[in-house]
């Protein structure tokens, strides 16, 4: 018998006129190891839901262990056997302090004190929160409540566990040891299934479920998949891209998995005789440029800022310590560094929703802190969209939404209306169709663009984004980043937080933030290649590593690209150009 059962299990949303699952049919063994993949929309979510009976199917029966996951009196056998990672940490924890959060399962299973104090100490360990037991939750970073989240679900010890974008809002090396406890707990016999927009950690799944429009369109190995959907990189579906390994594996004509990773592809290249081993110069030393636009003169500047969460308490803990960094007008800067590094705080200074405890924020040169700062007029100018916008939303209309801000620089009648169908359409989201939606029936994807709308609608000169593209299919990613630099193309600045190394190569400028502190700052090639230090934890774009693994293993590779596009295009024309075994250039 199947741990996990679904028969021609249908879900519609009260008020929606289509269903979010339609006819969906899946049975997981105990063990088993299953990716979910799909568009924003596409149902991911609410099939993980429905397994461990938050929802109850409109249609079909879900069975859980052999249990009808719709009967209440089986509600707690089923969410025992299954736990659910929720895409939005917030809606899971419960306590006011971080072990009681992760002990709230295990109580609820009438476990001894003893058991439960053993169960936390070894969840909390394992996300590596441990430090952070007695810490209120709401004063974590968004990353660490993501892993306070998966600690809550690793403490029930479950038969199965399913993440819903588990790893969206993780560095690196968290999102990696997220991935390395998933396969923990496939090795100890339990199930995982792990909903995703990441190609590379849907490869590590042994089994692959590709949702559309509610319906499964594929159930298989991720290897057939990738192989049959993206032939040529691109998939018929948006929301499906080749992972990486696999495009320059067939741009370099060998064969490659769609896990592996850059050393492994680049000692394959140089076996297989794609690319050479041979004595070359010296690293080219093109370097980033501003991009046109981009002034000398600073839209925002920090001098010395240090800050500190709940000063002169019990609790008090440092988040920023003397930064200094200027950016320069019409540029845009990424912010990376480890979850809890500092990149929110620095974000809600640049907006004045915060304030230095010690040092100054300049905001188009004006001090944040001066009893007389236009605290109101600087945030309009530069508006800050936070982690997980769309929870910022509050209208019931999409169109009042969008409107909300310019009716508050006092725009009405038809100079608002024009403003708000402008910002709509800006984001593709047309006017005439969404003015009227309910905010709420809509999809992630187009609540994260409406939120987009709604700060563009300011037409301000800067923007301020954390996490501006977490929890998006590559369709959507890919839209929003085109918003994002196009608005900055304009001339206007972008300072943006991202745990995507891939993103961050497109800026002007890195910043990186270790422990609070700027520990670099500069062009994306100088700091993935020339300055690059493996102890800032966040890892490089795929294309970095590998060509610097190619370069540790003897061969000659000057160019410094940053994104897969870039490198697949020097490496076709070295392979047209005969840069092979007895190629000589």
């Amino acid at each position: 018998m199947p741990l996990i059962k679904l028969d021609s299990v249908s879900y519609t949303y009260k008020g929606s006129p289509t269903a979010a699952l339609d006819s969906v049919s899946l049975e997981v063994e105990a063990g088993e190891y299953v990716a979910i993949v799909g568009a924003n929309g596409s149902g991911k979510s609410t099939l993980l839901r429905l397994l461990n009976g938050l929802y109850s199917a409109s249609s079909g029966a879900v069975t859980v262990a052999g249990l009808d996951a719709a009967l209440s009196t089986n509600a707690r056998a089923v969410r025992s056997t299954v736990s659910l990672v929720f895409q939005s940490p917030p809606d899971q924890i419960v306590a006011t302090v971080v072990e009681e959060d992760v002990a709230f399962g295990p109580e609820n299973l009438g476990l001894p004190r003893a058991q439960i104090e053993a169960r936390v100490t070894e969840a909390l360990e394992a996300v590596g929160l441990l430090a952070e037991r007695r810490r209120p939750p709401h004063f974590l970073s968004a990353g660490q409540q993501q892993r306070l989240a998966v600690a809550g679900a690793l403490a029930m010890r479950s038969r199965c566990v399913a993440f819903d974008e588990a790893t969206a809002m993780l560095d690196p090396p968290a999102r990696e040891s997220v991935l390395d406890l998933m396969d923990d707990l496939v090795a100890r016999g339990d199930a995982v299934i792990h909903a995703t927009h990441d190609m590379t950690e849907a490869a590590r799944a042994r089994r692959l479920v590709a949702l559309d429009a509610g319906r499964i369109i594929y159930d298989g190995e991720p290897e057939a998949f990738f192989a049959a959907s993206c032939a040529g990189g691109e998939s018929d579906l948006p929301c499906i891209v080749a992972p990486p390994a696999l495009r320059l594996a067939r741009v370099l004509g060998i064969e490659g998995a769609a896990r592996d990773r850059p050393e492994e592809l680049a000692r394959a290249a140089l076996r297989s005789g794609a690319l050479s081993v041979e004595e070359g110069g010296p690293a080219s030393a093109a370097e980033d440029s501003l991009r046109g636009a981009a002034s000398t003169e600073s839209a925002f500047e920090l001098d010395r800022v240090s800050y500190s969460y709940l000063r002169g308490t019990a609790n008090q803990s440092s988040a920023l310590s003397g930064v200094t960094l200027a950016v320069p007008r019409g540029s845009v800067l990424a912010l990376v560094g480890r979850t809890g590094s500092g990149k929110s705080t620095l974000l809600q200074l640049l907006d004045a929703l915060a304030f230095p405890s010690s040092g100054r924020v300049l905001s188009f040169g004006a001090d944040t802190s001066a009893p007389d700062a236009p605290l109101r007029a600087l945030r309009m100018r530069s508006p800050l969209a936070v982690q997980r916008p769309e929870s910022a939303l509050f209208e019931a209309y999409a169109g009042d939404d969008v409107a909300f801000g310019p009716r508050n620089l006092g725009l009405s009648g038809k100079e608002l209306v024009e403003r708000v169908r402008a910002a709509m359409e800006r984001v593709g989201l047309g006017f005439a169709e969404f003015r009227d939606r309910r905010t709420r029936a809509l999809s992630g994807g187009e609540k994260r663009l409406l939120a987009l709308a709604g700060v563009m609608a300011l037409e301000p000169e800067a923007l301020l984004l954390d996490e501006p593209t977490a929890a998006l299919d590559p369709a959507m990613k890919t839209r929003i980043l085109h918003l994002i630099f196009g608005f900055a193309s304009e001339g206007r600045t972008v300072v943006l937080a991202t745990h995507s190394m891939e993103e961050a190569a497109m800026a002007d400028l890195v910043g990186v933030l270790v422990g609070g502190r700027l520990a670099a700052l500069g062009p994306p090639r100088r700091i993935f290649y020339d300055e690059y230090d493996p102890g800032w934890g966040i890892g490089r774009p795929f294309a970095c590593d590998f060509v610097l693994a190619l370069r540790a293993a003897g061969a000659s590779f000057p160019e410094k690209p940053l994104t897969v596009d870039a490198l697949a295009d020097i490496i076709g024309e070295r392979v047209a150009c005969g840069v092979g075994p007895g190629g000589g250039r």
